[in-house]
């Protein structure tokens, strides 16, 4: 009996350990934004209100390394950043003019990789 107890944790703590460090390593989150209600279809991207304000905040979180890709697909914009955790992440994003005026909404989730890879 003691033996069968011992072979699970012996078997658990490589498991255990294992979900643990991804945890560590991986301290991503993937931002969408999409268009609010207070986006004027009738006008172009950089005539909206906040976009230019939209357009700095990202810059500035590309340049201290929060934001580590983005992109756009369809009418999506998307963001990867690094946060400790999903509360880090949404105090961040919720700051940016464009989303607290309603010209954007976004949604965020954990993002776990798990290929490490580049774009260039």
């Amino acid at each position: 009996m003691k033996l069968r107890i011992f072979s699970i944790l012996f078997l658990a703590i490589p498991i255990l350990s294992f979900s643990q460090d991804i945890a560590k390593k991986h301290p991503y989150f993937i931002a969408l934004y999409t268009i609010g209600e207070h986006w004027d279809l009738n006008k172009q991207p950089n005539e909206q209100p906040y976009f230019k304000e939209h357009s700095v905040f990202l810059s500035n979180l590309r340049a201290d390394g929060t934001i580590t890709i983005g992109a756009r697909y369809g009418d999506t914009g998307m963001v990867v950043i690094k946060a400790s955790d999903i509360e880090m992440a949404k105090s961040i994003l919720m700051t940016d003019k464009a989303v607290e005026n309603k010209l954007f909404k976004i949604e965020i989730h954990p993002f776990s990789p798990f290929y490490k890879g580049c774009l260039e």
